[in-house]
C-alpha cells in the first residue's frame, strides 16, 4: 500500500512539473508573439518608408494602427479577461495577426490599406498579450511561470530580429511580414499549454481605476512607454543616419534584445532585496539614459550602448512594474490594463516621434524620452508607494 501511495504521488509531482513546463511554454511562446509588434517596430517603419517611400511621420501613423489596436484591445478586455479561457483568446490572437502580416506581403497593399491590416494584426497581439497575463496569472504559481517564461520571450525576438534583416535582403522590404507571419505560425501549436490554466477564482469588485494606486501605476506605465516608444520606432533609422550597413543594425538591436536578459535576472536578484519603488525609479532612470544615448549617438559603439542600455532597464523595470500591478490586483485587471495603456502611449509616441525627426532631430527625440521617464518619478511614485503600503501584500518587488 505504501508503495502504490508513493508511487501515486511520483505520478502526480510528474503531471505537475509536465503541465508547469506546458504553461511556461505557452507563456514564452505567446509573449513573444505578442512583442512582435512593438519590438520589431524600426523594422517595420523602416519596411514602410522604404517600399512605399513614405514619410517619417506617415510611417508612425502605421505604427500607431498596429499598436493602437494592440493597446484598446488589451484596455477594453481589462474588466473582463478574467472571466475567458486564456487558450482561447491566445489562438484567436495568432490568427488575426499571422493573416494580417500574410496579406501585407502578398496583397501589396495601398498605404490606407496596409493602415487597415496593421489594426487587425495589432488586434491579435491585444489578445495575445492579454492571454499570457491572465493566463500566467490564473496558475498555481504564477511568478515561477513569468519568470522562467520572459527568457523564453527574449530568444524568441532575438531570433525574430536576427531572421528580419535577411528576410528583407531576399524577398524585399516588405519580406519582414512575410516572416513574421512564418514565425507566428511555427509558434502558435504553443499556446495550446493555455488549456492547463484556469480562470481566476476569484471574482474582484469595482472598476479598474477604481483600484487604490491604479491610476498612479498607469501613467507611471504610459509615460515610461511614450518617450521609448517614440525612440525606439526610429530605432533602425538611426543606425541608417549614422550610416552603419543594415546587418550591423539588425546584429545591434537582436544582441541588444537577448541583454535584455540581464535586467530580467537583475530583478530577479534583486527581489526582495531591493524595496519595490527604488527599483522602479533605477528602472526609468536607466532607460532614460538609454534613450537620451540612443538620440544622440554619433557612431557605432555609442548607438550599440544606447541599445544595449535601453533593454536591459526596460526589461528589468518591466518586471517589477508587473509585480506592482500584482500587488495591487492579483486577478490581472490591473496587469492588462497596464500592458495597454503601455501599448497605447507606444502608438502615440511613434507619430509624435516621426514629427520630431522630420522637424527637428533624432538628438530632441532622445531628450524628450528621457525627460518622460524622469518626471515619472516625482510625479507617480509617492502616490503608489501608499497604495501598496494599503495593500496588506508584500512591498518588495518580485517578478509576476
Amino acid at each position: 500500500m505504501k508503495v502504490q501511495k508513493r508511487s501515486g504521488q511520483v505520478e502526480k509531482q510528474g503531471s505537475i512539473t509536465l503541465a508547469l513546463m506546458a504553461i511556461v511554454f505557452a507563456v514564452a511562446m505567446g509573449n513573444g508573439i505578442a512583442h512582435f509588434g512593438t519590438s520589431t517596430m524600426p523594422f517595420q517603419v523602416g519596411a514602410v518608408m522604404d517600399g512605399r517611400g513614405v514619410s517619417a511621420s506617415q510611417a508612425g501613423i502605421f505604427g500607431l494602427c498596429e499598436v493602437g489596436a494592440l493597446a484598446c484591445v488589451m484596455i477594453f478586455l481589462s474588466p473582463i479577461i478574467h472571466r475567458f479561457r486564456a487558450v482561447w483568446i491566445a489562438l484567436t490572437g495568432s490568427a488575426f495577426s499571422g493573416c494580417a502580416h500574410f496579406a501585407m506581403y502578398f496583397l501589396d497593399p495601398t498605404f490606407p490599406v496596409l493602415c487597415a491590416l496593421a489594426v487587425v494584426a495589432g488586434s491579435g497581439y491585444g489578445l495575445l498579450y492579454a492571454a499570457v497575463i491572465t493566463g500566467a496569472s490564473a496558475s498555481e504559481n504564477p511568478d515561477r511561470i513569468y519568470a522562467l517564461g520572459s527568457s523564453g520571450t527574449l530568444l524568441i525576438i532575438v531570433l525574430l530580429m536576427m531572421i528580419l534583416p535577411f528576410v528583407a535582403t531576399h524577398f524585399g522590404p516588405f519580406g519582414i511580414f512575410l516572416g513574421m507571419s512564418a514565425i507566428i505560425l511555427v509558434a502558435s501549436p504553443a499556446l495550446t499549454g493555455f488549456f492547463l490554466s484556469k480562470k481566476a477564482q476569484h471574482q474582484p469588485s469595482g472598476s479598474v481605476l477604481g483600484q487604490r494606486g491604479a491610476a498612479a501605476l498607469l501613467i507611471l506605465w504610459s509615460l515610461f512607454s511614450f518617450g521609448t516608444g517614440a525612440i525606439w520606432s526610429f530605432a533602425e533609422r538611426i543606425g541608417r543616419h549614422l550610416d552603419l550597413a543594415p546587418e550591423t543594425i539588425g546584429f545591434i538591436l537582436s544582441a541588444s534584445t537577448f541583454c535584455g536578459l540581464a535586467g530580467t535576472i537583475g530583478a530577479a536578484i534583486t527581489s526582495g532585496r531591493v524595496p519595490r519603488l527604488w527599483a522602479v525609479a533605477i528602472g526609468l532612470v536607466g532607460a532614460g539614459i538609454g534613450c537620451l544615448l540612443l538620440g544622440l549617438a554619433w557612431d557605432s559603439i555609442s548607438y550599440a550602448c544606447g541599445v544595449l542600455t535601453y533593454w536591459i532597464f526596460y526589461m528589468y523595470l518591466y518586471a517589477y512594474l508587473l509585480g506592482s500591478s500584482a500587488a495591487l490586483d492579483p486577478t490581472g485587471r490591473i496587469g492588462t490594463a497596464g500592458g495597454g495603456c503601455e501599448r497605447l502611449a507606444f502608438a502615440v509616441g511613434a507619430p509624435v516621434g516621426g514629427l520630431i525627426v522630420d522637424h527637428g532631430s533624432f538628438g530632441i527625440l532622445g531628450v524628450m524620452a528621457a525627460v518622460l521617464c524622469f518626471i515619472a518619478i516625482p510625479l507617480c511614485i509617492p502616490t503608489l508607494n501608499r497604495a501598496l503600503k494599503g495593500t496588506g501584500g508584500p512591498r518588495l518587488a518580485g517578478i509576476t
